[in-house]
């Protein structure tokens, strides 16, 4: 299923045995930028033993200098965090999210189904790297992101481009009743229930549901001021493409993570 010929948004690269995938905006705009695909040599994990070596070969194949490198150690939060030095791995403890427009700052995050989003201003030279599962989604990480730019770098929501990497899908997405009601009091408002939330089967006498948290964010950032032609999505579900995707809920206990990096 992992077809990239037919991908309008993306490139494929295997450089070194790395491989990775680019928005192909972005490289008309310079940014260098990566989303690692799956390698059993590869976890760019906080805390994995491979992580520093994972690193190395990524910005080896990009050209890039490992001390540029800034890392959170994400948890699932909305928070979102200015970066104006290299900061080191503690030091963003319960951080999902950065922002910087300094060059000489490389912006790494990681996933295996959560969605990442990266974001550039052209205008303003602002990039960001976002992780948003489901409970950063829930909490709007993304938009919270968008507003942050627009505060603290004074973007224009119109001149922002956002790009989403692979992650879980609707296809995929199950969830119980709890999380289905949760999702309906935090977005009901948009009047699109319908459009994201899918009656799934019974299983263990429960009732299950498809949510597509992609959708939900594409809607919240338009609802920010972004240009619905600046969204531009890769179209890759990690659990569809688990041959060549990281997916927690593919592989389980075994899963390792992906990176996405982007640097001015």
């Amino acid at each position: 299923m992992f077809n990239i010929e037919d991908n309008k948004e993306i490139i494929y690269n295997n450089k070194n045995g790395i491989e990775y995938i680019q928005f192909k905006k972005l490289l008309d705009l310079n940014i260098k930028h990566a989303y690692t695909l799956k390698n059993s040599e590869l976890d760019f994990y906080s805390f994995s033993e491979k992580r520093k070596s994972s690193f190395e070969k990524l910005f080896k194949s990009l050209g890039l200098n490992l001390d540029t490198l800034v890392q959170p150690i994400q948890t699932h939060t909305d928070r979102v965090k200015c970066i104006d030095k290299i900061f080191e791995l503690e030091e963003l403890k319960d951080i999902d999210g950065l922002i910087t427009d300094k060059k000489g700052i490389t912006l790494a995050t990681t996933n295996a189904d959560c969605i990442l989003f990266l974001f550039y201003d052209p205008i303003k030279k602002v990039i960001a790297n976002v992780h948003s599962g489901w409970k950063g989604t829930f909490q709007k990480i993304a938009e919270k992101t968008v507003s942050k730019m627009i505060t603290y770098y004074q973007c224009k929501p119109e001149e922002i481009l956002c790009f989403i990497c692979p992650s879980i899908r609707k296809c995929h997405f199950e969830v119980d009743e709890d999380v289905k009601i949760l999702c309906e009091n935090i977005f009901g408002f948009t009047n699109k229930l319908n459009d994201f939330i899918k009656k799934g089967d019974i299983k263990e006498n429960k009732q299950k549901y498809f949510i597509d948290t992609v959708l939900i964010n594409k809607i919240l950032l338009k609802e920010m001021g972004l240009k619905e032609k600046n969204i531009i999505d890769c179209n890759l579900c990690s659990v569809c493409n688990s041959d060549k995707i990281a997916s927690y809920r593919v592989e389980g206990k075994e899963f390792r993570r992906a990176t996405a990096i982007i640097s001015l």
